[in-house]
């Protein structure tokens, strides 16, 4: 009985050995279990055959420390499933560059008077600086020796509206000129009732008439010689002047 003992301990002892080799990195539980099923299939085999059949019981040891370790042996862990890659943050949009809509110099947000015309200085707030001319009415045309306007002064009209719509703050004196035809005084006087009447059509146009006055210049300020029909033409005009803004 001891010699069964002996060779069931041996038996064991060799399966434990090749069950730890199989694998190095083994764990308590993966040796255990091959050496309860060692000892048990020894047994069982013991008990089968007779009990000094040497290569029964080795075969049994055998078969239980294999059945053993595999039934004990930790299952691979499955892989993790790989992360989904995060959707990438839509940029932002840019915002749009700010605009100099009349191209005096000064950006639209800072733009007082966004309706300045071309080629009239401005201030730092986009409005256009005292004494400037701010539009000359070249087309304006009136009766011969009359204040009434003609009807296709309209349109030029309609445009200086326009330019004091856009420039709220600003005020003008409305100036009117003649050519050299005629006295000084009558011209003078001409001018002033030519100039009264842009006003007028001004304020019908809803600008405040607090904003406007009226002055006549006659022949004394020309721009051209009084030469020629077209050097006269010329200086049968009127002027917008900014005196306040």
């Amino acid at each position: 009985m001891r010699q069964l003992a002996a060779r069931i301990g041996t038996v064991a002892l060799m399966c434990l050995l090749v069950a730890g080799c199989a694998d190095q990195k083994v764990k308590p539980g993966e040796v255990l279990c091959p050496l309860l099923g060692a000892v048990t299939g020894a047994g069982i085999a013991a008990g089968g055959f007779d009990s000094t059949d040497g290569g029964a019981i080795a075969a049994g040891a055998a078969i239980g420390a294999a059945a053993g370790y595999f039934m004990c042996r930790e299952k691979e862990p499955e892989p993790k499933p790989a992360p989904k890659p995060r959707p990438k943050p839509m940029a932002k949009p840019k915002p749009p560059a700010p605009k100099d809509s009349d191209g005096d110099g000064v950006m639209d947000p800072n733009d007082q008077c966004p309706g300045t015309p071309s080629g009239v200085k401005v201030n730092a707030v986009g409005c256009p600086e005292v004494a400037e001319k701010l539009l000359s009415l070249e087309g304006v045309n009136f009766e011969t020796n009359s204040a009434t306007l003609m009807p296709e002064s309209a349109t030029i009209l309609d445009q200086a509206v326009q330019a004091l719509t856009d420039a709220a703050s600003v005020h003008v004196r409305v100036e009117g000129h003649t050519d050299s035809r005629g006295s000084a005084a009558y011209n003078k006087t001409l001018s002033e009732k030519r100039a009264g009447a842009v006003v007028d059509y001004l304020v019908s146009k809803g600008i405040s008439g607090d904003r406007l006055s009226a002055v006549g210049y006659g022949e004394a300020a020309p721009v051209a010689p009084n030469d020629t029909a077209e050097n006269m033409y010329k200086n049968r005009r009127v002027d917008l002047v900014v005196t306040k803004n």
